[in-house]
């Protein structure tokens, strides 16, 4: 493999060694901008289900957006590279990020993680509070136990009914010949309606599934219990203590992480922003991007 170096790194993106692995980085717009370095969720997605939409923030940040190990076009676990399954927990992740903040700059820089990649983003504040100026928490939260708001919420059961069942040990999906990522892709297809609101707009949608490259490298070590959650325990505490400015950006429709976290969250950091997207569900920045837009913007230069 031929690995680039990060000034060489343009929108296109390559491949480049940091923290010991080889990550996928791509660079949108300019250099001399604040640096917005972008974390993923999934785990087992890779970034592309944010573009556009992200590279659209090139007239307020200098956008960084890259492939968490075990992802996309990052370095992988056999048979498709030599990573260990035992370097895919999430400390490791957030090291990651760490090592790429580094390679870019000599002083803290912006983070925006998205969903699982928000997780992750609370741990590298943990890890690494220094790298990190402002950081966005966008689709994501910091607690677990929320089943209960699920059960109270119409909005919810109507979509819970659209989805389809998948198994997480069909082996047709997840079998030793299936295809690399074919349970997380059949999963994202069925549970559609629930990350997105606009349902009118679930082609287009299911079309940007469809370019997403899935991976099956976390299956295993999910399904066995090796694999530790992906933000702290005390995630509430570790913001607080790092005390940087936070903005939460939350889908008023969300339903993966209902929109109660993100109203907990913001009153245990009285100092930190909320911004509830109307019209919007999980993949807040695809149902509404035009609002979702305008609150890291607002978040990122204000006044």
């Amino acid at each position: 493999m031929n690995l680039a170096a990060l000034d060489d790194v343009a929108d296109e993106g390559a491949v480049v060694r940091l923290n010991g692995v080889n990550l996928f980085v791509r660079r949108f717009g300019d250099r001399d901008l604040p640096i917005l370095v972008v974390i993923h969720g999934g785990p087992t997605w890779d970034h592309s289900y944010l573009l556009p939409t992200v590279a659209d923030l090139v007239d307020t940040a200098h956008v960084v957006m890259f492939d968490l190990r075990g992802c996309g076009r990052s370095h992988r676990t056999p048979p498709i590279g030599d990573l260990p399954e035992s370097q895919l927990q999430p400390p490791l992740l957030a090291d990651d990020v760490a090592a790429l903040i580094k390679a870019l700059s000599t002083g803290p820089v912006d983070v925006l993680g998205f969903s699982f990649g928000g997780r992750i983003a609370m741990r590298l504040v943990q890890r690494h509070p220094d790298v990190v100026g402002r950081l966005i928490l966008a689709s994501t939260t910091a607690y677990t136990d929320f089943d209960s708001e699920f059960k109270q919420s119409a909005d919810y059961r109507q979509r819970r009914h659209l989805c389809t069942d998948i198994r997480f040990d069909d082996p047709v999906l997840a079998g030793p010949t299936a295809p690399d990522g074919a349970l997380s892709r059949a999963m994202a297809h069925a549970e559609a309606p629930l990350q997105v609101w606009r349902l009118d707009r679930l082609d287009a949608w299911r079309q940007i599934l469809d370019r997403v490259r899935f991976t099956s490298d976390y299956n295993r070590p999910y399904a066995s219990g090796a694999l530790l959650p992906g933000g702290p325990e005390n995630a509430p505490e570790v913001l607080s203590s790092w005390g940087g400015p936070v903005l939460i950006l939350h889908g008023a429709k969300e339903m993966s992480f209902p929109i109660e976290t993100a109203r907990r969250l913001h009153a245990a950091l009285p100092a930190s922003t909320l911004a509830e997207i109307p019209d919007a569900a999980h993949m807040a920045h695809f149902d509404n991007p035009t609002r979702w837009l305008a609150a890291i913007r607002r978040f990122l230069t204000p006044s």
